[in-house]
C-alpha cells in the first residue's frame, strides 16, 4: 500500500473539511457568541424551517460547550469518515441502491446515483423531492440530497457513524463537493481503486488525518490535555505485527484446545509452545471465546481477530451468512477514549461482516466498540447547563468520582471496585425513576453503569497497542492518577496499560502486546519486568531493530504472554537487531519462525533472566554468560565504574585539541590538585566517540581552568565524580550500535558522562 498518497490525502481533507465546514458555520450563525439566536425564524432574509431551527438551536449549544473550533473540528472529521465509508462501500458494492454514489461505474469522478438520479433507490429518498431538484437542473442540490440520504439509509445499521436526516450535523456538511478539487472529488482521483480494496485502508486514513495534531502536539512540548491524546499516542498498528499478536493469543488458544486444527496452516507467525502444557482455557465452542482490545482505536486488531475467529467457525461447520454476527455479538469487544477511531472501528468490522453476509445491515447488529465518555457529578460539564449534584451514595467515594469525571482520559485504565459498582446501584437506588427533576442525575448514574461494568469485565484473550506517552508529558490529573493507582508502572502509559491489561484478562487466558522495548533492559522498568516473569508466561517475544517500525519515534517490541506462571516454559524470541529497516522486519521474523536454526530465533525460560542483575529481558544470553553473572566477581567490586560531567554546552567548553595553543594544555596533570597548580586552561578530555578498541580516540580537550570554575558556574552543567579525573583508566564508548569496545587511557585526563571510565 502507498502509504504517502493516503498520507498527502488525508492531511489535505483535514484542513479543506475544517475550512468548509467553517463557512457552514457562518452561513449558519453557529458562534460561541449566539450572534443570532436560536429562536430566530429568518436568517440573511431566508425563512427557516422548523427542522432547521432545531438543527440551529442543537449546533449553538454544541459551539458554546465545546468551542467554535472544536465544534468545526468535530464535523469535519465526521464527515470525513462518512465519505470514506461510502467510498469504501460502493467500491465493495455494499451499498444498499447498487449503486455508486461518489463515482462512476467507469472509475471517473461523475456519481452513478446523481446521473440515475429520478431512477436510485435509496431507503427515505422521496422522489417527489429528487424530481423537483432534477427539473431545477442544478446537479449539486442533487448530489448533496443524495448523499444525505445514504447516510439516512446506512443510520440504522451504523449509528456511530451516521446519522438520520435532520441530524444538526447535516447543517455542516462543506459546500461544492462536486466541484473539482473537492474533497469527495479528490478521494475519489488521488487514491486508486484497488488502494481500497483492503479495510485496512480506514485506519491508515485516520492515523494520517491526525498526523499535524500530533506533529503539534509533539513541538508544542506541553503537558497533554484530553484533546492531546488520541492524536499523540495512537499508532496503526503494522498488519504483520498484528498477525503475529493475534496468532500467538488467540490462534494459540484455539490450537492449546485443538492441537489437530487446520487452522495452523493459516497462521504463518504462529510460534509453537516448547511442549505439552495443561495449564490453559477450555473452549468446546469458538462461541465461548471473548477477546478484547481495550484500547482499540481503528480496529485493526479486531479486525484481524474477526478473520481468525470467522475460521474457528468454519471449521466448526457453521454457515457463512450466520457467523459474522456470532463473532459481533459473542467474540468481539473494544473499548476507546476518541470517537473518531471507535467509528473507524466499527465501521471496519462491519465491512468485515458484510463481506460474508449480504443481508448484515438489516440484522441490526451493534458492534460491541464502546467510546468511554466521562461522567462528571459536582459541577459544570459540557452537557449540563447547571451543576449535576453528586448522589448520596456516591459522596464519600471521591476516588470513583474523580475517576467518572476523567473516563476519557484515563480510559482502559479504570479497575472498577466491587465496592466502586455497589456505590453506583445504591445512587441508583436513590434516585427514582420518573422524577423530572432527577431525570439527568439518573441518565449519568445509568452511563456510569454501563461504563463501569464494560470495565469490569474479564476476557479469554486481549490484544493491544496500548497508548505510549511519557509520564514528562502528563498533566496533572494524569500524574497524580497514575502515581496513585500504578505507583510501580508511573513511566510511560504503556506500562501502566500492560499491567492493567493482565486484570482485563482472565487466569490462565492469553495476552498480546507491541510496545516500546525499553522495559526489557531499562532501571525504571525493573519492577514491570518482574511482575511478568514472576507472574506471568512469556510465550513469545520479537524485538524489532531501532528504525524497524516506520510509525514511531521510538524502538519496539511485540510480544505475548500467559496470564499465569508455567514453570520451566522456554518462550520462542525473535531478534531483529541486525537488520536495518521496517521493510526487512517482516520477512526476517518471518524466517526466523519458520526456520528456528538460523541464528536469530531463542528459546529462552524466563526464570533465567533473573540470573542478572535487574532482570534484563537477555533471552540470547548463553548460560555461560548467565553463569558468569551470577557466580562469577562483580567489576564493581573490583574497580570503580564512572560517568563524568554532563557540560550542556558542549561548544562552550569541548574543543579539538588542534583548537587551541598547545601551550595553553596540560597533558601530564595526575590529579585535581596537580591540574589546578599547573593554571592550564584545557585538558586532555575522554568523549566517547567511534568504535575502537585497546587505545586512541583522544581529539578533545576540555575547558577546566580553576578546577572547572566556569563548567561549575553554568546552569547546564552537571559535573560528576571530579575526583577520578587525570588517573590512569580504561574508557569505553558509552553509545554504539557495535561491539564494546575498551581502550587504556593514560594519566592526564578528564571524562565526560559519554567516555565513561574505570579506574582501579
Amino acid at each position: 500500500m502507498n502509504d504517502a498518497i493516503i498520507k498527502n490525502y488525508a492531511i489535505w481533507a483535514r484542513r479543506e473539511l475544517i475550512e468548509g465546514v467553517k463557512l457552514q458555520m457562518t452561513r449558519w450563525a453557529i458562534d460561541e457568541e449566539c450572534s443570532v439566536p436560536a429562536s430566530a425564524d429568518t436568517l440573511h432574509g431566508e425563512p427557516l424551517s422548523a427542522q432547521q431551527r432545531t438543527q440551529r438551536a442543537e449546533l449553538l449549544e454544541m459551539c458554546r460547550n465545546e468551542g467554535a473550533d472544536a465544534l468545526a473540528q468535530r464535523a469535519a472529521y465526521i464527515w470525513f469518515n462518512r465519505l470514506a465509508a461510502i467510498r469504501f462501500m460502493e467500491l465493495h458494492d455494499y451499498l444498499p441502491c447498487g449503486m455508486r454514489v461518489l463515482s462512476a461505474v467507469d472509475g471517473s469522478f461523475d456519481s452513478q446515483a446523481l446521473r440515475e438520479a429520478l431512477h436510485v433507490d435509496i431507503e427515505g429518498l422521496d422522489r417527489a423531492v429528487m424530481a423537483k431538484l432534477v427539473q431545477a437542473g442544478e446537479r449539486e442540490p442533487q448530489f448533496r440530497y443524495i448523499l444525505l440520504c445514504q447516510c439516512n439509509e446506512l443510520a440504522s445499521c451504523m449509528p456511530a457513524i451516521f446519522e438520520r436526516i435532520g441530524g444538526a450535523m447535516e447543517l455542516l456538511l462543506p459546500g461544492e463537493l462536486l466541484r473539482e478539487g473537492s474533497v469527495a472529488e479528490r478521494m475519489v482521483s488521488d487514491i486508486p481503486e484497488d488502494m481500497w480494496n483492503d479495510v485496512e485502508i480506514l485506519g491508515w486514513m485516520y492515523q494520517f488525518y491526525n498526523a499535524e495534531l500530533k506533529d503539534e502536539f509533539f513541538k508544542s512540548k506541553r503537558k497533554a490535555a484530553q484533546k492531546d491524546l488520541a492524536p499523540a499516542t495512537q499508532l496503526f498498528t503494522p498488519n504483520w505485527i498484528v498477525r503475529y499478536m493475534v496468532e500467538n493469543s488467540l490462534g494459540r488458544l484455539w490450537m492449546l484446545n485443538n492441537p489437530d486444527s487446520n487452522l495452523r496452516n493459516r497462521m504463518d507467525y504462529y510460534i509453537e509452545p516448547d511442549g505439552d502444557h495443561e495449564d490453559f482455557i477450555r473452549i468446546k465452542s469458538p462461541e465461548e471465546i471473548t477477546f478484547c482490545d481495550p484500547a482499540c482505536g481503528s480496529g485493526h486488531i479486531l479486525v484481524y481477530a474477526f478473520s481468525l475467529l470467522f475460521e474457528m467457525y468454519l471449521e466448526r461447520g457453521y454457515r457463512e451468512r450466520e457467523i459474522p454476527e456470532l463473532i459481533l455479538t459473542k467474540n468481539l469487544s473494544g473499548l476507546e477514549i476518541d470517537e473518531r477511531a471507535a467509528q473507524i472501528a466499527v465501521l471496519a468490522l462491519a465491512m468485515c461482516a458484510r463481506e460474508h453476509d449480504r443481508r448484515f445491515f438489516t440484522r441490526d447488529v451493534m458492534v460491541d466498540v464502546r467510546v468511554l465518555k466521562p461522567v462528571v457529578f459536582g459541577k459544570k460539564d459540557k452537557d449540563a447547563q447547571e451543576e449535576r449534584p453528586v448522589p448520596r451514595a456516591l459522596g464519600k467515594n471521591k476516588e470513583l468520582v474523580e475517576a467518572l469525571a476523567h473516563l476519557d482520559e484515563i480510559g482502559s485504565l479504570f479497575v472498577p471496585s466491587v465496592s466502586d459498582m455497589a456505590a453506583l446501584d445504591d445512587a441508583l437506588a436513590e434516585t427514582p425513576e420518573g422524577d423530572l427533576f432527577a431525570q439527568d442525575v439518573r441518565a449519568h448514574l445509568e452511563l456510569a453503569k454501563e461504563q463501569c461494568e464494560a470495565l469490569a469485565r474479564a476476557f479469554d484473550v486481549v490484544v493491544a497497542n496500548p497508548p505510549y506517552m511519557g509520564n514528562s508529558s502528563f498533566n496533572s490529573f494524569m500524574s497524580k492518577w497514575i502515581k496513585a493507582n500504578y505507583a510501580d508502572f508511573k513511566s510511560d502509559l504503556f506500562s501502566a496499560f500492560i499491567s492493567r491489561i493482565g486484570v482485563f484478562c482472565k487466569h490462565n487466558g492469553e495476552v498480546g502486546i507491541m510496545s516500546p522495548f525499553v522495559w526489557m533492559f531499562i532501571g525504571s522498568y525493573e519492577k514491570l519486568r518482574n511482575k511478568l516473569i514472576d507472574e506471568k508466561t512469556l510465550t513469545s517475544l520479537i524485538q524489532l531493530e531501532y528504525s524497524g517500525f516506520a510509525g514511531a519515534t521510538v524502538p519496539i517490541c511485540t510480544f505475548t504472554y500467559h496470564n499465569s506462571c508455567i514453570d520451566g516454559y522456554k518462550g520462542g524470541y525473535v531478534r531483529l537487531s541486525d537488520f536495518v529497516g521496517a521493510n526487512v522486519q517482516a520477512p526476517k521474523a518471518l524466517e526466523a519462525i519458520q526456520n528456528p536454526d538460523c541464528g536469530w530465533f531463542y528459546r529462552a525460560d524466563a526464570a533465567t533472566f533473573h540470573d542478572i542483575p535487574g532482570s534484563p529481558i537477555a533471552y540470547w544470553a548463553s548460560k555461560a554468560v548467565r553463569h558468569a553473572f551470577s557466580c562469577a566477581e562483580k567489576l564493581g567490586d573490583i574497580v570503580i565504574p564512572s560517568a563524568g560531567f554532563q557540560s550542556g554546552a558542549a561548544d562552550k567548553f569541548m574543543f579539538r585539541w588542534w583548537e587551541s595553543s598547545v601551550r595553553r594544555i596540560s597533558f601530564v596533570s595526575k590529579s585535581r590538585e596537580d591540574a589546578l597548580s599547573s593554571e592550564k586552561k584545557f585538558f586532555p578530555c575522554k568523549k566517547g566517540g567511534d568504535f575502537r578498541k585497546w587505545y586512541g580516540n583522544m581529539d578533545w580537550v576540555v575547558n577546566w581552568e580553576n578546577d572547572g570554575e566556569a563548567m561549575r558556574n553554568n546552569p547546564g552543567s552537571v559535573v560528576r565524580n571530579p575526583d577520578f579525573y587525570f588517573l590512569e583508566s580504561i574508557t569505553w564508548t558509552k553509545l554504539s550500535s557495535s561491539k564494546l569496545g575498551m581502550r587504556f587511557a593514560p594519566q592526564g585526563m578528564a571524562f565526560d558522562q559519554a567516555g565513561s571510565t574505570i579506574t582501579g
